[in-house]
């Protein structure tokens, strides 16, 4: 299922003051980044000094500190394999029964042992770089530190961008090759796991053993309260778990009931985060979105690409209609964008040129920055607004028009420099907008497409012209 977001404005806490709430957040927040600077300059120095390493090669790992179960095998207990189960029965055609029964004979093969990653032994990632995010971050719960770790992991594995100037193709090959620098973190979200977190709403609690569902069911009562994990038994601290309000009345109708849908666990709440934005502390809370049945051809095919610079429009889909016909239709509302864009880059280049000059130095220079520091932020939500816009309207344009399935056609990095918004001298974030829009297709029920597109195939009519005639 895909994973939807929903934002909830944390309101004043029930064991403390808001003012030490706040102290204690923005210190697990640095605790956060501790643990993970933590975890990656451990990794970083053992292969430094191990470069030998290959996966599968032995590794004296430290022993755990508490006893282990033997790995029990799952795998048909999973729906995957009831689903072949059914299937393997009902199936009349001999052949394709003999596929089904090929897959189902995979289930009774013994499990393959744990394999090392590229990244580092398994055990070395689990254990070792754990202990060193505890060891940086004592304060902090020992789960919320898992979960630096986890992010630093898929850190290491993520891969290079498009503009990288080396041959590696994931952040770690590049670190070890001295492609980049070891990345740090200074800033950043409060993790919130899901077995940790209970979440309650006009006195309706989440469903499972959580610990402290009685006093969120209290708290909730006749509003919103969500409890979280913050900090461990060495911060000193007697209510390490706080209880907290949450605003959910500044939410809409729509986001109420996808809210009370998470309390009653109809949506299955997933990890979550805590962050900060313009003074005030969100909860970033993550679920699983049902999707739909759209019931559409799979056959008829919308594809969204960049438009032309020249272009009313930043984005155009195409399709064929019931008659066969090609069709067009532009979509995003750039030029709103790109004006508000260039009014906060004058304002923070009239306000940079006045610091200049010495105005806000000295004695107050933290109120003056504090102008400031939104401005960087409110380009990034005027972003984020346009392409959920954007995204919604491709989907709505595939359902209106019977296509079942969107195929989205990256621009490589040539083509980004070279399309609408590189025209404009306006930055945008494409991977955003490539999850946003394969997240939306999948809620909806559609089928996901993507391929890249390079200069060649997306190149004007006029610059094709003039290089045939050079």
């Amino acid at each position: 299922m895909p994973t939807a977001v929903l934002e909830v404005k944390l309101g004043r806490p029930l064991q403390m003051p808001a003012k030490r709430l706040e102290k204690l957040l923005e210190q697990a927040r640095r605790d956060c980044c501790r643990a993970r600077n933590a975890a990656i300059m451990h990794w970083y120095h053992w292969r430094v000094t191990h470069p030998e390493w290959t996966p599968g090669a032995p590794y004296d790992a430290p022993s755990p500190k508490r006893k282990l179960s033997p790995r029990v095998d799952r795998r048909k207990e999973s729906a995957q394999y009831r689903r072949l189960v059914e299937e393997h029965a009902t199936e009349t055609n001999p052949k394709k029964r003999d596929r089904l029964a090929k897959k189902l004979a995979k289930y009774d093969e013994p499990m393959k042992p744990p394999t090392d990653s590229p990244v580092g032994p398994r055990l070395f990632l689990s254990r070792e770089l754990y202990a060193a995010g505890c060891a940086a971050a004592i304060k902090l719960a020992a789960n919320l530190a898992s979960s630096c770790v986890q992010d630093v992991l898929s850190r290491l594995k993520s891969n290079t961008p498009y503009d990288h100037d080396g041959s590696a193709r994931f952040v770690w090959q590049a670190i070890l090759d001295h492609e980049v620098s070891v990345p740090t973190w200074r800033g950043g979200k409060i993790p919130m796991p899901s077995k940790e977190t209970c979440i309650g709403y006009d006195g309706l609690v989440l469903p499972g053993k959580r610990p402290g569902a009685a006093d969120v069911a209290r708290a909730a009562e006749s509003g919103a309260a969500i409890r979280f994990a913050l900090l461990s038994m060495a911060s000193g601290y007697a209510t390490r778990s706080p209880i907290v309000r949450l605003e959910v009345g500044d939410l809409s109708l729509g986001r109420k009931r996808i809210f009370r849908k998470i309390c009653t666990g109809e949506y299955k709440l997933s990890d979550s985060s805590l962050y900060e934005k313009k003074g005030k502390w969100f909860a970033q809370l993550c679920y699983e979105a049902p999707t739909e049945a759209a019931g559409l051809p799979e056959d008829r095919v919308l594809t969204i690409g960049p438009a032309q610079p020249d272009d009313r429009r930043p984005f155009v889909a195409t399709w064929l209609d019931d008659e066969g016909h090609a069709r067009r239709w532009y979509l995003g509302e750039g030029k709103p964008l790109v004006a508000e864009f260039r009014r906060v880059k004058a304002r923070r280049r009239a306000i940079q040129y006045r610091y200049r000059d010495g105005m806000g130095s000295g004695h107050g220079r933290q109120r003056w920055a504090r102008a400031i520091k939104p401005m960087s932020r409110a380009v990034v939500d005027m972003q984020s607004r346009f392409l959920k816009l954007l995204s919604s309207d491709v989907v709505k344009l595939a359902i209106r028009e019977g296509c079942g399935t969107i195929h989205y056609r990256e621009p490589t990095l040539p083509v980004r420099t070279k399309e609408w918004f590189a025209t404009q001298d306006m930055p945008l974030d494409w991977t955003k907008l490539e999850s946003k829009i394969a997240s939306k297709a999948k809620q909806k029920g559609l089928r996901y497409e993507k391929t890249r597109i390079g200069m060649k195939e997306w190149k004007p009519d006029d610059e094709s012209k003039s290089a045939a005639a050079g």
